[in-house]
């Protein structure tokens, strides 16, 4: 019977494999949801002038307030939004409230007011810094809570910062909003650089990953200290392939915080990139030990001793990865190679299945069953079938076609056999052994 262990195949999975420190952004209610529970007519009917989203946009709102703040060297913009609106009884008369109470506060201080969407109004204020606008909001907060018993969160920027012009405030003072939401209801928060954390992560999240990297920028500028955005910006780095700024990044995050546990792993994920699977593991184990209950440091130190055909080792790591996150297709097909490497067949079977039923485009596990099935000599037409699929899939994988050419020759197909190992050659996969043999064999009387 042949041996496995000299056809598993270990492919790098995907360089964005790395720890990113997600922020999953909500809200209580969709902005698309709430034309059927706030009526901006009946909220015109008390305030007649109010700028609404139909009437001005939010951009609209920031060329109405531009003119007030033109001479300002300095002034704030708040974005309040009523919270829980899907449980309040009578949402339009609380709106109504609610911008009752910006407009006395807003009247007082010269600023300017108005709905940036059907449950948030925007308000600007000149010649106030973020002491002053802290102020404003807790006084909004405490007037509005004693006139109707419901909360409110709020965001708020102020110019100058940074480089920001004068028109980019408001949408500063949202992105903050999107920080007060971790927080809860009757949250205030004023933007910093955790607000342009989380506003990098939802570039990220959306595929913009130089838009993400322009806010990670932004906010080293407002906190150089701030562990996280290093972090997302070597993901970032490492998701461009640029491995050496990627480090520096992780090594930043983990000096200033050395159980980041994260921006650990991550420099060990670059090394392994780097095939400096030492160091990866010295990496990796450090992550383990801060938490030993993460998949990703356990499935990256099975693989990298899968790699050192360490298979032993590989195995025990493998098999806590996938006991950690039984939804990795990635990590039951690198347990299969193990297994394979142990000549435990059945068990690896049962891995590819594994990873096969968790991910059904997954080539290397339908080769690597495939071949198993004819290691095992079992299931002769499927192990044929499986390995002609993946290279209908991977015409160009060298060990798919050494593989098929093995099943060929076991079937005495010594043409066909032949052929597939010298295609193997071809893409780099050593077959010149197997191509002899089959020669040989076709010479022969």
């Amino acid at each position: 019977m042949p041996q496995l262990t000299e056809d598993i195949h270990r492919s790098q999975i995907s360089n964005q494999q790395f720890l990113f420190s997600k922020t999953d952004i909500t809200t209580e209610t969709e902005i698309s949801d709430l034309p059927a529970i706030i009526s901006i007519e009946k909220l015109k009917e008390k305030f007649p002038e109010i700028l609404t989203p139909e009437k001005i946009t939010r951009d609209g709102l920031n060329d109405q307030a531009m003119a007030i703040v033109a001479d300002a060297k300095t002034f704030g913009a708040m974005v309040i939004r009523l919270d829980d609106i899907n449980f309040v009884i009578n949402p339009n008369d609380v709106i109504a409230d609610l911008a009752g109470t910006i407009d006395g506060i807003s009247t007082s201080v010269s600023g300017i007011w108005g709905l940036v969407d059907h449950v948030t109004l925007g308000c600007f204020l000149p010649e106030s810094d973020e002491s002053q606008c802290l102020e404003l909001s807790k006084k909004i907060k405490e007037l509005f809570s004693k006139k109707c018993g419901e909360t409110v969160s709020v965001g708020l920027a102020v110019y100058p910062t940074l480089s920001y012009s004068k028109d980019r405030i408001l949408e500063n003072a949202q992105k903050a909003m999107d920080h007060a939401d971790f927080f809860g209801a009757d949250s205030c928060v004023a933007f910093d650089s955790v607000s342009l954390n989380i506003s990098g992560d939802k570039f990220y999240q959306a595929g913009d990953l130089e838009g993400a990297m322009n806010e990670f920028y932004l906010a080293l500028k407002l906190d150089e200290n701030n562990v996280n955005v290093h972090n997302s910006l070597g993901v970032c780095y490492g998701i461009k392939e640029d491995l050496e700024k990627a480090l520096l990044e992780f090594k930043t995050a983990i000096r200033l915080d050395p159980k980041e546990k994260m921006a650990i792993y991550n420099a060990g994920y670059i090394y392994f990139l780097k095939k400096e699977f030492t160091t990866a593991l010295e990496y990796f184990q450090k992550a383990e030990h801060i938490d030993d209950m993460v998949f990703e440091p356990a499935f990256q130190t099975g693989r990298i001793y899968l790699e050192l055909n360490q298979t032993e080792n590989a195995k025990k790591y493998l098999e806590k990865a996938t006991g950690l996150n039984s939804k990795s297709a990635a990590a039951f097909r690198l347990l299969g190679d193990t297994y394979s490497n142990l000549d435990r067949v059945s068990d690896a079977i049962t891995a590819y299945k594994t990873s096969l039923k968790l991910n059904p485009e997954d080539t290397e596990a339908l080769s690597a069953l495939g071949y198993s099935y004819e290691i095992q000599g079992k299931n002769a037409d499927i192990a044929l079938m499986f390995c002609h699929q993946a290279i209908e899939t991977s015409p160009d994988n060298g060990l798919f076609r050494h593989r098929l050419g093995r099943l060929y020759l076991n079937r005495k197909q010594i043409e066909e056999a032949l052929d597939e190992f010298q295609k193997a050659q071809e893409l780099g996969y050593k077959s010149d052994e197997y191509i002899a043999k089959t020669l040989k064999m076709l010479s022969s009387p």
